[in-house]
């Protein structure tokens, strides 16, 4: 049986604090996940820095384009979820990453990428039958990478986040009126979409709460829940995938980090390399304590010639 065309698009939504970090993706990304474009959900003022630090090749989407009656301002200021105006932002990027079907819609697949994540070594997201490999989530996402030592409040924020997070399974069955497809997590900072199921998925929501708007609305809407984290674009395609769509995916385990920080030496590429011998990718979430911060930030303030002598030992 001839296999199918695995081409895919990657895309990525990217603030400029996350844009250093996605420089060093982008061409461990073109390695070891070959793809056809990458393509980035920003807003269009930082068109000209991201293209300047990723090049012209990879594609930049105004986000203030995407939905017709949805503009973050506008988010930002109808909206009265917890956590709100700060956290729409973040609800926002996630409906971003799930549009994409809208823009080009006879891709049948595409692989979701964070734009704080950086790829170690190679690995599959498609199986040879064009399966999506789905990656859950286990404990081990929270160590940190060889050589990254983290202070206690940054270690528990990294073990909470790895954890499966009650609101999203709650939120889950109330907009999709079914049950989770199980207890595990599935936020592991990328996930291949088979984008029928996708589209499947946003139709049940839609159909389940008629009226006006489009499907980012009837999610917001309709969250339920005191929590500052209500939804999750990975969790929610995950579970509805397994349990509605099994032939078009299946899980496998892979080993990385959410917990990666760069310390100012040895080099980023220096610290990639040794990370890779355990890891297939990292999320550089972790920005260490405060004190560290300030002492990196101060450092980076110094003349070149100071930087140098200082990594010398001199």
């Amino acid at each position: 049986m001839k296999q199918p065309d695995l081409e895919y698009d990657i895309v990525t939504a990217c603030r400029l604090k996350d844009l250093k970090t996605l420089g060093f993706a982008l061409p461990r990304l073109q390695e070891f996940l070959p793809h056809r474009r990458l393509i980035v959900f920003t807003a269009k003022v930082n068109f000209p820095r991201i293209r300047n630090r990723l090049g012209t090749e990879v594609e930049c989407v105004d986000e203030d384009e995407v939905f017709a009656d949805l503009k973050l301002e506008n988010l930002r200021r109808k909206l009265m979820l917890p956590g709100f105006p700060q956290g729409a932002g973040w609800y926002f990027q996630q409906f971003l990453k799930f549009s994409y079907p809208q823009i080009r819609p006879k891709i049948p697949r595409y692989l979701i990428w964070d734009a704080d994540t950086v790829p170690l070594r190679r690995f599959a997201v498609f199986g040879p039958e064009g399966k999506a490999l789905l990656t859950p989530v286990t404990m081990e996402a929270a160590a940190p990478p060889r050589g990254v030592l983290l202070d206690a409040e940054t270690r528990e924020k990294i073990e909470r986040a790895t954890r499966p997070h009650t609101p999203y399974f709650e939120n889950y069955r109330h907009l999709v009126g079914q049950a989770p497809h199980s207890g595990r997590s599935f936020i592991a900072q990328q996930m291949p979409i088979h984008v029928p199921t996708l589209q499947a998925l946003l139709e049940r929501i839609e159909t389940r709460f008629p009226g006006p708007g489009s499907w980012p609305w009837k999610i917001l809407n309709n969250l339920k829940g005191r929590d500052g984290n209500l939804f999750s674009e990975y969790e929610f395609y995950a579970q509805y995938a397994l349990q509605y769509a099994p032939d078009h995916h299946e899980t496998r385990p892979l080993s990385w980090s959410r917990a990666g920080r760069l310390n100012v030496w040895p080099s980023a590429e220096t610290q990639f390399s040794r990370w890779a011998t355990e890891l297939d990718y990292v999320a550089l979430e972790s920005s260490g304590s405060p004190w560290r911060r300030r002492i990196v930030k101060a450092f980076h303030c110094l003349p070149a010639n100071w930087q140098w002598q200082l990594r010398r030992g001199r």
